[in-house]
């Protein structure tokens, strides 16, 4: 009698694949999901913790630069107020130290450096001898910056003035000039600006 071939060895039965042991299935990539999960959440830690610190630092002008209107007579502005109360020009101010300051509602650095325009304005009030004038940066934009100027109790003039930005070479915000009583400008300010900085730059213009 033949003997019968064993099937389960033959060359037509199908290879075997061996079982996955289920306990250690997935663990080192569960670890590594867990170890990505870690490392994003402190990197999310780290970018708020810089943005809070940004938003809430003072603000240092970035320079103060030169200007080829320095030295010249300022090109004249005027306009609308924001508030609908009034026009105003900046040679109404002649006489007086004049901060101009190109903003928006929406630039974080303007808003940053709306504490320090209060300081200069408050500690010029007495005397008289100085004064902000806000000219808006973008148009589209009246309400909310006379909203956020009023929010903030902020007694000087914002105007609109399309021609301003071409006739200063605004080319971005926020952007300020220093004029002296005589109309002329004195000082050109890239980035927010510093009571203390505004000060010292009348203090050398004068003397």
């Amino acid at each position: 009698m033949r003997p019968q071939p064993d099937v389960s060895q033959s060359e037509f039965s199908e290879p075997r694949v061996p079982v996955p042991d289920v306990s250690q299935t997935g663990t080192p990539r569960r670890r590594r999901s867990r170890a990505v999960l870690y490392v994003s959440l402190v990197v999310a830690a780290l970018l708020a913790v810089l943005i809070t610190l940004l938003a809430s630092s003072k603000p240092v002008a970035d320079s103060v630069a030169s200007s080829p209107l320095l030295g010249k007579p300022a090109p004249q502005v005027s306009g609308r107020a924001l508030d609908g109360k009034g026009s105003f020009s900046l040679s109404s101010f002649r006489g007086r130290w004049v901060l101009l300051n190109f903003s928006a509602s929406w630039c974080i650095p303007c808003r940053n450096e709306t504490p320090q325009l209060l300081t200069f304005q408050s500690e010029h009030a007495v005397s008289g001898d100085a004064t902000v004038f806000a000219v808006e940066f973008d148009p589209s934009d009246s309400a909310n910056l006379a909203a956020f100027l009023a929010s903030n109790h902020a007694p000087w003039p914002a105007i609109n003035d399309p021609s301003a930005e071409v006739a200063y070479g605004v080319t971005g915000i926020p952007e300020s000039y220093l004029i002296d009583p005589a109309g002329t400008v004195v000082a050109k300010f890239f980035g927010g600006v510093t009571s203390a900085q505004v000060d010292k730059s009348i203090s050398q213009a004068a003397a």
